[in-house]
C-alpha cells in the first residue's frame, strides 16, 4: 500500500492538475473575451460614426458578397471608422501583453493557441460563407494572398512552438503586411458586415499574435534568419504567380494593383512590374525598422558582457 506521503503527493498533483485544467478554461475564454470586446467597441463607434454623420445603417448587406454592395454602402479607406479601428490597434495590443505578461506560461500557451485557433476558424468560416453564397472561385478566392497566408504560419508557429523560423516570418512578414493591410484595406464592404469584421478580426490578430510571441514570451527575432524568410517569401509569391498566370488571378497583387491601396502611390512612380522591385526594397527598410533595435541591445548585452568579464579579470589579478 502506498504510505502517505505517497498519497499526499498524489492528491497534489491533482490538485494542481485541477487547477491548471481550470486556468486553461479561463484563458480560454479571457482570450475570446478580449477579440469579443475588441469587435464590439469597433461595431459600436462604426454605428455612431455612421448616425452622427446622418447617415443609416442596414443589415440588409452583411452577408453580401463585394460585387453586390452599392458603392455609397462600402466603408472608405480613412473614413471615421476606419481612422478608430487602425488607431485603436495600438491600445488593443498594449492592453493584451499586458494582461498577457501577468499569466502562467500555461495560461500564456493557452491564450495564444485560442487567439490563432479563432484566426484559422475565421479564414476557414469565410471561403465557407464565399462558397454558400456562390462566390468562390479559384480566381479569388484562394488564400494565397500574404496575409491569407500568413494566418496558416503564424498559426502553425504558435503550435509549432520550437519552430523558430515560423516565428520570425510571422515578425518580419506577417505582422507589417498585416499592417499595411489595416491602414489601406481597400475593401469594399460596409464595416458592420460578415467578410469587413472577418478581415478586422484576422489582420489584428496577424499583429498580435507575434507581438505576444515576442514581448510577451520573450521570443527574440533575429536578422541572421531573414535570408530563410526571405526565401521562404519568394517561394509563396511563385506559387500566387503560378496561380495568377492559370486562373487569370491577382494573388499578393502581383498582376496589377488593387485600386485604393498604398501600392497604387508605387505603380504611379515606377509603373508595372516596377512597383514589385519597389515593394521589395520597401521589405528591407522594414527589417532596417525592425531589427536594428534588437541588433543594438545585443551589441550593447555583448559590452557589458565584456567589461564585467576585464573588471572581473582585474580584480582576480
Amino acid at each position: 500500500m502506498p504510505g502517505a506521503a505517497s498519497v499526499k503527493k498524489l492528491a497534489e498533483e491533482s490538485a494542481v492538475d485541477k487547477l491548471n485544467k481550470h486556468g486553461k478554461i479561463f484563458s480560454e475564454t479571457e482570450a475570446l473575451l478580449w477579440l469579443t470586446g475588441f469587435l464590439a467597441a469597433l461595431v459600436t463607434a462604426a454605428l455612431l460614426f455612421s448616425l452622427s454623420g446622418g447617415g443609416s445603417y442596414s443589415l440588409k448587406y452583411f452577408w453580401s458578397n463585394d460585387t453586390d454592395i452599392p458603392s455609397e454602402r462600402i466603408t472608405l479607406n480613412f473614413s471615421p471608422a476606419h481612422i478608430f479601428w487602425f488607431a485603436s490597434i495600438p491600445v488593443f495590443a498594449a492592453a493584451a501583453l499586458a494582461a498577457y505578461r501577468r499569466k502562467s506560461a500555461p495560461e500564456r500557451k493557452s491564450i495564444l493557441q485560442t487567439l490563432a485557433a479563432v484566426m484559422l476558424l475565421s479564414e476557414i468560416a469565410v471561403r465557407i460563407w464565399q462558397a454558400v453564397i456562390g462566390h468562390y472561385t479559384l480566381r479569388n478566392t484562394l488564400p494565397l494572398h500574404l496575409c491569407s497566408i500568413s494566418i496558416f504560419i503564424e498559426f502553425l508557429a504558435v503550435f509549432r512552438e520550437k519552430d523558430s523560423l515560423l516565428k520570425e516570418f510571422s515578425y518580419s512578414l506577417s505582422m507589417p503586411a498585416a499592417l499595411a493591410a489595416i491602414i489601406t484595406p481597400g475593401w469594399r464592404f460596409p464595416f458592420v458586415s460578415f467578410s469587413y469584421l472577418q478581415s478586422v478580426a484576422a489582420h489584428s490578430l496577424l499583429v498580435l499574435i507575434p507581438v505576444l510571441i515576442v514581448w510577451g514570451d520573450g521570443f527574440r527575432p533575429d536578422f541572421r534568419r531573414l535570408p530563410k524568410c526571405f526565401l521562404l517569401l519568394l517561394f509563396l509569391a511563385g506559387a500566387a504567380g503560378t496561380a495568377n498566370a492559370l486562373f487569370g488571378a491577382n494573388y499578393m497583387f502581383l498582376a496589377y494593383v488593387p485600386k485604393d491601396t498604398a501600392l497604387q502611390v508605387f505603380e504611379r512612380w515606377f509603373g508595372h512590374p516596377g512597383y514589385i522591385f519597389l515593394e521589395a526594397g520597401l521589405i528591407f527598410i522594414i527589417w532596417a525598422i525592425l531589427y536594428l533595435p534588437w541588433i543594438t541591445a545585443e551589441r550593447k548585452r555583448k559590452r557589458s558582457s565584456a567589461s564585467e568579464n576585464t573588471v572581473k579579470g582585474n580584480t582576480k589579478l
